[in-house]
């Protein structure tokens, strides 16, 4: 017959902790034996025990000459607690170790990340079969509630309280335009330069505000004229590759473009910092299997310390 499963003791438990205590002083016949396999002291189940006695106003245990013998009630409640506190541990071990996930998970992407994301979700796909994704291709902020969303992926730092993040990259902000917006406007060899251009902003989703040009070191010049503002990072790579200006965009969104030649990197020497890559999920210790299937998977496959 195999050992019945024993769940390890934790905070969240304690309500039972006086019920578990008691069935394992009854299945073992000592303190000292349920104690060591609750990870308890023996004093603790001592008073676990006298706890669910009073809370009852019922002795559960015949104490004498240091020995314990269940009272008539107390047999009665053995038998009881041990089938819920069975049936409970079972719920629990069926739920943690389910190979079936299965359901829908909501994921919020910006615009194009989606070549960037495919491996990940290649791989999420052959092990869980049975989770059918929901994509949200934006870079608005995400409520997960409102949005119906389990996990978003955002670029910069985590500003909402309610959410937990895991970084997962870094990437830099790269100035850069067509070759054919730079053949008719020439290629700017300075920050000064850029004042002689036009471009495209990206208006940031949180403050609703254009982001200014960064540079490295911190430029006094204002950047470009701005010709656009764009709150789509897909919408305004493609502007760029349409040859409307020059744009300032994460290099993740922008590494195929470059490679081919589509778009031209300026002004490297002044790249400023680096752009965290973050995956957020709702702060909450009640996340679905499915949620915390690719919130591992990311882990592995893709995130950093």
């Amino acid at each position: 017959m195999s050992k019945p499963f024993e769940p390890p003791v934790n905070n969240g438990a304690q309500d039972l902790l006086k019920q578990r205590s008691f069935v394992q002083v009854v299945r073992t016949g000592g303190i000292s034996s349920a104690a060591r396999l609750l990870g308890l002291t023996p004093s603790a189940v001592s008073k676990n025990i006298a706890r669910l006695e009073a809370e009852l106003k019922v002795q559960l245990l015949s104490r004498d000459n240091r020995r314990l013998t269940p009272t008539e009630r107390g047999m009665h409640a053995f038998a009881v607690y041990g089938e819920l506190l069975a049936s409970l541990d079972q719920l629990h071990q069926e739920l943690a170790t389910s190979t079936d996930i299965a359901g829908q998970l909501g994921l919020s992407i910006p615009g194009g990340t989606l070549p960037w994301l495919a491996p990940l979700l290649h791989r999420f796909g052959a092990m869980y079969p049975l989770v059918q994704l929901r994509l949200n291709v934006s870079d608005s902020h995400t409520d997960f509630v409102r949005d119906r969303m389990d996990i978003a992926l955002r670029f910069g730092p985590l500003k909402d309280r309610h959410v937990k993040a895991m970084r997962l990259a870094a990437t830099p902000l790269i100035l850069c335009a067509a070759p054919g917006y730079l053949a008719r406007a020439g290629v700017p060899a300075s920050p000064g330069d850029l004042a002689a251009h036009s471009g495209l902003l990206f208006r940031l989703p949180g403050s609703g505000r254009a982001r200014p040009v960064e540079l490295e070191p911190p430029s006094p010049s204002p950047g470009w004229r701005a010709c656009a503002v764009v709150d789509d990072g897909q919408a305004l790579v493609q502007a760029a590759l349409a040859g409307l200006g020059l744009i300032q965009a994460p290099r993740l969104l922008v590494e195929a473009d470059l490679a081919a030649g589509r778009l031209v990197e300026l002004l490297a020497a002044h790249r400023p910092p680096e752009l965290e890559v973050n995956l957020l999920f709702a702060a909450t210790p009640w996340l679905s299997p499915q949620t915390r299937a690719m919130i591992d998977l990311a882990r592995d496959m893709l995130g950093q310390a």
